[in-house]
């Protein structure tokens, strides 16, 4: 349960950054989220719908990750959080191996081209190439905030997890 609700709200923390990411490349702050709900639905046109199945999936996915995370150092005798500073050391390692494995990833194949439509529907060019370079040349505040993002998601996921098994063990335990 704690996993849940701390991959949850781990996920909110993220927010912040990632609206720094787009203010960066210079996109509106919803454009991520749009392409991530464009990339799920298949569908150009509908924003809104895209917008909200977008951040419905970042939260799940979210939720998942604080899920599994919670049962690997449940289970897992070496990973078992026996203070606040293991708990969120643990949380940031398991959120750089979220990132290299389903970030990094999905927004090369999915996240990307969307953007690059979601620029081409806002300014239209004959070619396209002009959208795709900006989005080329924005990789360091995609991938680079998208990094802080995650170390911030592991710190939140990694205390708040702590803060849900340490206190379950001072209550059995007390």
């Amino acid at each position: 349960m704690f996993g849940a609700l701390g991959g949850l709200a781990s996920s909110v923390a993220m927010y912040p950054f990632l609206f720094l990411t787009t203010s960066m490349m210079g996109i509106p702050l919803d454009d991520l989220s749009i392409a991530r709900g464009m990339a799920i639905s298949n569908l150009d046109s509908n924003n809104y719908f895209n917008l909200a199945l977008g951040i419905g999936m970042h939260l799940l996915t979210g939720v998942i990750a604080g899920v599994i995370f919670a049962l690997a150092v449940s289970v897992i005798s070496r990973f078992k959080i026996t203070s606040f500073g293991k708990g969120i050391a643990e949380g940031v390692i398991f959120s750089v191996v979220v990132f290299m494995v389903l970030y990094v990833p999905t927004t090369i194949y999915m996240v990307q081209p969307n953007l690059s439509e979601i620029m081409h529907q806002a300014n239209p060019q004959p070619d396209g190439q002009q959208n795709q370079l900006v989005v080329e040349n924005n990789l360091f505040p995609l991938y680079g905030f998208g990094f802080v993002a995650h170390v911030v998601f592991g710190v939140a996921l990694g205390y708040l997890v702590s803060l849900g098994v340490l206190r379950r063990y001072t209550k059995t335990n007390g």
